[in-house]
């Protein structure tokens, strides 16, 4: 029998027992929607981290701190720890976690640092449109390295006083009404220093950039940001608790790496960031799908059931096919079939569902929790996905109906006929 014919002959098998082939598809389905939404889920997370933070992949930029940074040990209940007064202060100590300007001037000197930036934390009260309307003013500090993707205008460079980058959201605190139009426009800010009183700032935009996850809608210039950082530090001096390094050429990322942990630092590069998110979301994946397995679990008992109960009903159907000269694989082949189809058949309609489900979970998400939040797609079941599933599905089901299959073809032939 030609394999065409046996798909048309498992095929027609399956359509006899149209009430228990249903259930069994139906528990397959449910065990493939579950695993198309875990896996879909994992990859449209993946996909919006990979293009918030793809733009980094290569940038030459390092998030230096102190190693005791990374010890949680003042965190949480835990186990008793012994004190140690060689080791260095605990991260409970809030103090000690600052970076003191000797401990500055020792990360520059260290072998593969080729520029050291200060990440000022600048704070706005709010910024004033020239309507008179206030709004809040988040913003990060320029970093030289720090891509932005630019729609008009410039970007800022190290020496830039009085300019401010603006995400292209925020044209309304400079009363702009296009992109174009913001370029030169004022914006007003206010903030308090140390003593708690007012002051007001003006910057002029340079440059507008699409707003992104990791970047602030208000990019400030590094002079002025010092110039605030300093008026609002209670010291005089603004404490940071970690700095930004570029590496030299001739420095690979390991031994920048092991150069930092040397002098009791720790550096993480972008890309590092990235890995870990990713990390982290490859676990939730590997959760989800779990849940996933034991629906599939249970399909696959109920493809045992559906086989073995066609071996008994078709006994008689298997000894005629034996007597007219039916080989045992043949047999064998027809039952093993059966099973992967209801496997493939049942992930098509598992995989149909998961894409009206995406459709609507991802059209609720942009318009609830998730509303504000550009380029993210929650669930993004790709074709690639929707082959391995099927796939995979087919194979386990198959795998499943081969017990049942062996029964079938090793049935004597003139036993069957007598059955009743």
């Amino acid at each position: 029998m030609k394999f065409v014919d046996v798909i048309k002959t498992s095929n027609s098998n399956l359509r006899r027992s149209k009430l228990r082939t249903f259930l069994t598809l139906l528990a397959i389905s449910i065990g493939t929607f579950t695993l198309a939404l875990s896996l879909g889920l994992g990859q449209g997370l993946r996909n919006y981290i990979s293009s918030e933070l793809g733009q980094y992949k290569g940038v030459n930029l390092y998030q230096v701190e102190k190693t005791t940074l990374s010890n949680f040990s003042g965190f949480g209940n835990h186990d008793p720890v012994l004190y140690d007064a060689n080791k260095s202060p605990s991260s409970a100590n809030y103090q000690n976690n600052f970076l003191s300007p000797s401990e500055i001037s020792q990360i520059k000197q260290i072998k593969g640092v080729q520029n050291l930036e200060l990440p000022y934390a600048v704070v706005f009260e709010y910024a004033t449109s020239p309507s008179g309307i206030k709004y809040e003013a988040s913003n990060s500090t320029y970093l030289s390295q720090s891509p932005f993707n630019i729609v008009t205008g410039k970007n800022l460079t190290s020496n830039d006083p009085g300019a401010v980058l603006i995400s292209q959201k925020y044209l309304p605190l400079v009363g702009a009404k296009d992109i174009n139009s913001a370029i030169g426009k004022i914006l007003s800010v206010t903030y308090k220093n140390s003593k708690g009183l007012l002051s007001t700032m003006s910057f002029s935009v340079k440059g507008v950039y699409e707003p992104s996850l990791i970047q602030a809608p208000i990019i400030v210039n590094r002079q002025d940001a010092e110039k605030i950082a300093n008026e609002q530090a209670p010291a005089g001096s603004p404490l940071v608790n970690f700095v930004f390094i570029s590496k030299a050429s001739d420095v690979t990322d390991a031994q920048i790496k092991s150069n930092l942990s040397n002098a009791k630092f720790t550096g993480r590069s972008f890309a590092d960031i990235n890995n870990t998110l990713n990390n982290i979301i490859t676990g939730v994946q590997i959760s989800l799908a779990a849940f996933s397995g034991i629906a599939i679990l249970a399909s696959v008992v109920g493809v045992i059931n559906t086989l073995f109960m066609a071996v008994l009903e078709r006994t008689r159907e298997i000894g005629l096919f034996r007597a007219l000269g039916s080989k045992k694989r043949t047999i064998f082949y027809l039952f093993s079939v059966e099973a992967a189809l209801l496997g493939f058949w049942g992930g098509i309609i598992g995989i149909l569902f998961a894409f009206l489900a995406q459709t609507a979970i991802n059209k609720i998400a942009a318009n609830t929790f998730l509303k504000g939040v550009d380029g993210i797609q929650l669930l993004n079941i790709r074709p690639s996905l929707v082959v391995f599933i099927i796939v995979v599905i087919s194979v386990i089901t198959w795998i499943a109906g081969l017990l049942p299959a062996f029964k079938a073809s090793q049935v004597d032939p003139i036993e069957s006929l007598r059955y009743e």
